[in-house]
């Protein structure tokens, strides 16, 4: 599990099995109201939502009030990636959930996924 105690507002995230540079400033949101908020309403830039819980229902996201296309990369608490969906569509009602139980959603409007795929590892720096 990922320690936040001593940690920046920001992040950089990164694919440790392909190594690559998935963003280079995520904002960490990990308050009620910072994971509520997530990117509504705001210019693309990446996040990443701590869940109080692992669960497919506190990890599941909406994209009502986005204003842009984004990828969600959900992430289990040993930082493996569980599901990735691309290209999400801003706007919609349509609710969207993890295939198995995520602590972390990786919201990707600025970055890069690149070519993360379900078993990789991330780290966040």
């Amino acid at each position: 599990m990922t320690d936040f105690s001593n940690r920046k507002t920001t992040v950089k995230i990164t694919n440790k099995t392909q190594d690559f540079a998935i963003s280079e400033n995520a904002k960490l949101a990990d308050s009620f109201f910072g994971r509520f908020r997530g990117l509504m309403l705001s210019a693309p830039k990446d996040i990443v939502l701590v869940s109080p819980k692992e669960t497919i229902a506190h990890s599941s996201i909406h994209m009502l009030f986005m204003r842009f296309p984004i990828d969600v990369i959900w992430l289990s608490s040993e930082m493996v990636v569980v599901d990735i969906q691309r290209k999400l569509k801003p706007n919609t009602m349509k609710i969207s959930k993890p295939q198995k139980a995520a602590k972390y959603v990786v919201e990707i409007g600025h970055g890069d996924a690149g070519k993360t795929k379900i078993g990789d590892t991330l780290g966040f720096i």
